[in-house]
């Protein structure tokens, strides 16, 4: 191979990227970020009633703009003590890519990273591609596309239509965790997976001044990166997968978001991995969904606070697939609903602002059931094997906390001290194995936190 002849596009590649970023139209900022956070009795990051849990984070960020361009990355680093990585898996607000453990300690340690360069124009259409996630849907626990999950990379267009029509389409390359053993002998001692993709379009149409509505196909298609027949975002995937031969995961969602009146947000969503019409109110059906509802009012009763209501619901179906390379997942994290298939969460939160602090009360109850290979082998037996809900082992956890927070020297270090109380019933639990029972635990755990961060300016 002649490797020459690559050269001089390289070298215009890079000077073109140092031009953009030492460009004097806007300064390149860089962002380090720290944290720490101790938990005096682990929180949720491990089902035990005791043990102190401590979680440092190092990050730093950039951002460039320079006309139309931006690009934007963060590189992550996370170490931990005393940090069961299967409670991370049931936990809304911790996601890893890569996990490590340090040589001769119990600790662990996490990377990740992510980057967007983004092209806007104008108002009406931009393109952004990068490592990152796309996030769908109104919740906080986003059914459809939510950001709990690793980012991934992705290439995605928004179109603003008309005034009251927009269109959005992505493809993305996610993380099996399958082992691909034809690879794996090519590579001895490392563990190579096969290939798992995404790509999704939403339409968002105002319907009225305050009400919006939303259509939405996503397709998981395993054992390639890409497919051409889904890099056409003005075709509706689920024929196009009848025209590849029905051997990948196509869902169709909608949401409707309702502005009742200023400061008040009712919104509603449904996920649709399976649906049979015909069998919708039988016993024997495919209505394989998963739901949500919920509200935001901003200033209530007094001013500088909100409120969250919420509540979802999904099917033990959804999100999994006869052929696992087509699962809703990425380096084992549901792409949707952080609790996955076979779950329910209710959860309140308020925040209220008062001068310089912050305090947030949330009272969360989260339920999950089993997901074994028999239960995914059912759904797909003609008659239905119909599993009643919950039926086996079953883990619950509710949590009520309240949290402070107060910046100080201009809001670029915050102290946090919060208060929870967790009832687990079956901590430790694991879905795909039902055999295997977890323990009931009470605790209180006082977590106390320090956050850092500021802006460094290039001109």
């Amino acid at each position: 191979m002649n490797i020459i002849k690559p050269i001089p596009t390289i070298i215009i590649g890079l000077c073109l990227s140092i031009e953009f970023l030492f460009s004097s139209e806007t300064a390149l900022i860089f962002t380090p970020f720290f944290s720490s956070t101790y938990y005096s009795s682990g929180s949720v990051f491990q089902p035990e009633k005791d043990g102190k849990t401590i979680i440092t984070n190092f990050q730093l960020g950039a951002k460039k703009t320079t006309g139309p361009w931006s690009i934007s990355g963060k590189f992550q680093f996370i170490t931990a003590t005393n940090l069961d990585s299967n409670s991370a898996f049931f936990n809304p607000d911790f996601n890893f890519e890569h996990r490590r453990g340090y040589y001769g300690s119990d600790n662990t340690w996490f990377e990740s990273s992510s980057l967007i360069i983004n092209y806007h124009n104008s108002e009406k259409f931009s393109v952004f591609f990068g490592k990152d996630r796309i996030q769908w849907g109104a919740g906080k626990s986003n059914l459809i596309l939510s950001n709990h999950c690793p980012t991934y990379p992705l290439a995605s267009f928004d179109w603003k239509i008309s005034e009251k029509l927009k269109m959005q389409y992505f493809i993305a390359s996610l993380a099996s965790q399958i082992s691909d053993s034809s690879q794996n002998e090519l590579y001895p001692g490392r563990e190579i997976y096969v290939d798992r993709s995404i790509a999704g379009h939403r339409l968002k149409y105002s319907l009225l001044d305050r009400l919006t509505l939303s259509a939405i196909e996503t397709v998981i298609f395993g054992n390639r990166k890409f497919d051409e027949h889904y890099l056409l975002p003005f075709i509706p995937f689920w024929s196009m997968q009848h025209y590849t031969g029905d051997v990948d995961n196509v869902q169709m969602c909608g949401e409707i978001s309702w502005i009742p009146k200023d400061e008040l947000k009712i919104y509603t969503s449904i996920f649709i991995d399976e649906w049979r019409p015909e069998s919708t109110f039988d016993e024997q059906n495919r209505n394989w969904i998963g739901y949500q509802i919920g509200l935001k009012k901003n200033n209530f009763l007094k001013y500088n606070n909100n409120l969250l209501i919420e509540y979802t619901w999904t099917d033990h179906r959804i999100y999994r697939h006869k052929y696992s390379e087509n699962n809703s997942y990425t380096y084992n994290f549901p792409l949707g609903f952080w609790a996955g298939p076979h779950a329910e969460e209710f959860i309140i939160i308020f925040n209220q602002q008062l001068g310089s602090w912050n305090f947030q009360s949330n009272i969360s109850q989260v339920k999950r059931g089993a997901l074994t290979e028999e239960m995914l082998d059912g759904q797909y037996t003609d008659p239905v094997i119909v599993y009643e809900r919950y039926n086996g082992n079953l883990e619950t956890r509710m949590i009520i906390s309240s949290k402070a927070k107060k910046g100080i020297l201009n809001n670029k270090l915050f102290l946090e001290l919060e208060g929870q109380w967790i009832d687990w019933k079956n901590a430790g639990f694991d879905p795909y194995d039902s055999g295997r029972l977890g323990k009931n635990i009470s605790k209180f755990s006082i977590n106390l936190g320090l956050t850092a961060s500021t802006q460094i300016l290039f001109n």
